[in-house]
This record gives structure tokens, sequence and C-alpha cells, in this order.
């Protein structure tokens, strides 16, 4: 199923594919004038203020964080106070996701959570517990959920979480719950702060969300991480827009690889009308330094240099074609990565307030 999702994201545009999302484009944002408005001020000020708080690359940061949590974090409150960040609200509309679902790309993303499940399922002698990180209304979620209960049956008991910190999101979830007979515990929380006791999980997915976080607070979200999962096997699957992706280079891979429902111009439409929050994204992270996209070289940096994690598969699509516009990876924690953290561990179980925090 991979290799031959692969080998479709592979596939070479045709040249009327490419002129109709081109065509399609000029009209929307030439002639319809849609091109995403930015505070040109604030995106100075914070260019030049970001520099001096943090340093360049993601791994850098990590490690400022891991070597001393307090100091970071107080950093990150007043860089935050000198350019207040600049929230984009990106609701998940079941509706659109509806045509978009059947895409290549969407589904190498599934596949890929359920690679992630099926590597460590069998290593646990005890209940399995998994969170699915940007859940939205639940997609991956759910991809979890049906790959546990193929494996368990009634052997073994599990339980799927899935978090976002949009709460229209997870009340879309919790209606598909309803709708589909699911049973994924949806909950409201920012990825910065997962509330779960430390080595709890056997298994966390983030797919499309890590880069609405802003770039200085992205070392919370991976130390969390390492500090929910368990040494003994747990596993992360992160699949994310990397510093290729484009608006247009995504509907590119969109066209060619699912033709039958982009070749209708309204389709196409819909997807850049709804995904004006990407647009405005693509913009940001060109103007301002904190939305700036994390290249695939700093998350692999970071998670084996900074977190001493054990990489066990990188995935980058597409390969061939065009531009890798998304970046998987699943890794393993360990024993030196729960060393790695100790400070940061301790960091968060000193300010953790218990009524906030789920038991397993």
């Amino acid at each position: 199923m991979e290799k031959s999702l692969h080998m479709l994201l592979n596939q070479p545009l045709s040249f009327i594919q490419k002129t109709l999302v081109d065509g399609l484009y000029t009209f929307y944002f030439d002639l319809l004038g849609k091109s995403p408005e930015i505070d040109e001020d604030a995106a100075g000020l914070a260019r030049e203020t970001f520099k001096n708080y943090f340093p360049e690359t993601l791994e850098e940061m990590l490690e400022q964080l891991l070597s001393d949590p307090e100091a970071y974090q107080q950093k990150v409150i007043a860089f935050e106070k000198a350019c207040p960040p600049v929230f984009v609200d990106f609701p998940t509309n079941p509706d659109y996701y509806r045509v978009i679902t059947s895409d290549p790309s969407r589904r190498l993303q599934e596949v890929l959570t359920r690679l992630a499940f099926l590597s460590n399922c069998e290593s646990f002698d005890s209940d399995y517990y998994a969170l699915d990180m940007g859940t939205g209304y639940g997609r991956l979620a759910r991809v979890i959920e049906d790959a546990a209960k193929a494996v368990y049956k009634d052997d073994k008991a599990f339980r799927v979480f899935g978090m976002d910190i949009s709460d229209n999101n997870i009340k879309a979830a919790k209606e598909l719950n309803h709708e589909l007979g699911t049973e994924v515990d949806f909950f409201t929380r920012d990825m910065n702060q997962i509330p779960f006791p430390s080595d709890s999980l056997n298994l966390v997915n983030i797919t499309d969300a890590s880069y609405l976080n802003f770039r200085h607070r992205r070392p919370f979200y991976l130390a969390e991480i390492a500090r929910v999962l368990s040494p003994e096997g747990g596993v992360c699957c992160i699949t994310n827009p990397n510093e290729n992706t484009t608006l247009k280079e995504y509907n590119y891979v969109m066209m060619r690889t699912n033709y039958k429902t982009y070749f209708n111009p309204f389709n196409i439409m819909k997807a850049t009308v709804l995904g004006k929050c990407s647009i405005y994204i693509d913009a940001l992270s060109k103007a301002r330094p904190d939305w700036e996209l994390t290249t695939t070289a700093d998350m692999t940096h970071a998670l084996t240099k900074g977190l001493k994690t054990d990489i066990v598969k990188i995935n980058n699509w597409p390969e061939q074609g065009g531009p890798a516009i998304y970046s998987g990876f699943t890794f393993a924690v360990n024993d030196n990565t729960k060393k790695q953290i100790e400070k940061y561990t301790a960091f968060r179980e000193r300010n953790k307030s218990e009524d906030e925090w789920f038991a397993t």
C-alpha cells in the first residue's frame, strides 16, 4: 500500500494539469485580489527580536529547553510580550475533508500512522494507550482505533485519545463519534502541555499540526512527546509540511494524484478558498521567524542529537516529479532519551495541575 501510494505521488504533472492550477491561482490571487495581508511592521520587529532571544536551529532551541526549562520558558514569555504572536484559526471542516481524504498524500499519512502502531503493538503485555495530537475532527485517531480493534480483538484493552487546541474541532470530533460509533476520547488542550503522566503512552501521532505551533514553542511539544512515551518501545509518528511546501505545490500534487477530483475547477477553488488559512500561514512563514517551517534536517537533528531517539522510518514525498513537500518521521524513545529530558520532566512535574492530567 505504501509503495503504491508513493508511485502515485511520483507521477509527473501534465501540461494541462499545471495550466489549470496556474490559471486558477492567477484568477484567485490576481483578479480577485486574495493575497493575504501581513503586518509588515510587526513582522520586521519579530525578525529583529527573534534572533536576540533564540538560536537558529530547532536542535539548539531544544538543547536550551532541556538544559534550563525555566529559563527557556521565560525567554518565550519575554519574546511574545515584545512581539505578540499571530494566531491563525485553522478550523477543521469535515465537508472539506471529505473532498481531500481520498488524496494519496492523505492516505499515505494514514498508512504511516498505522505502520507506527503496528511497529510496537505486540511489544507490551499491559493495555495500550495512544494519543493523536492536533486531531482535528479525529481522522487519524480513528485510524489508530481501527488498527487496534483489528489487532487486539478481545484479548487486551486499548484506549485512544484525540487532542486539539480548538474547541470547535473537538466538538465536531465528538459528534462524529456518535455518528460513526467510535469511542475515541477527545479533549481540548495545547500540544505543548500533554496532560498525561510520564512514560504512560505507547503511541503518539501528530499529523499536519505541529507546523501550526510557533517555531520557538516547538521544543516544548517534542520534549512533551519524549516525556509521555514509554521508554520500553514507545513510538511517535510526525507528518508535516516541510520547507518546500507552498499551497500551489500542494495543489500540483493533489491534481496529478487525484485528477478525477481536482480536474473539476470547483474542487480546486474550494480547496484554495478553504485553504485561505494555509495561504496566510505560507505568507507568515516567509515573513516571520516565529512562523518559519521546520526543515527536514532541522527535525531529524533535533530528534537524533537533541533527544537521542531511535529513528524507525523517514518518509519524504513526493520522491520524484516535484519537490518533496511532506516529511514523515517515526521514532522510538529509549533510556538515553529519558536521561536527556530529566530536567525537563522534573520541571513539568513541578508545574502540573493534578486535575488537568489524565490517569492511564
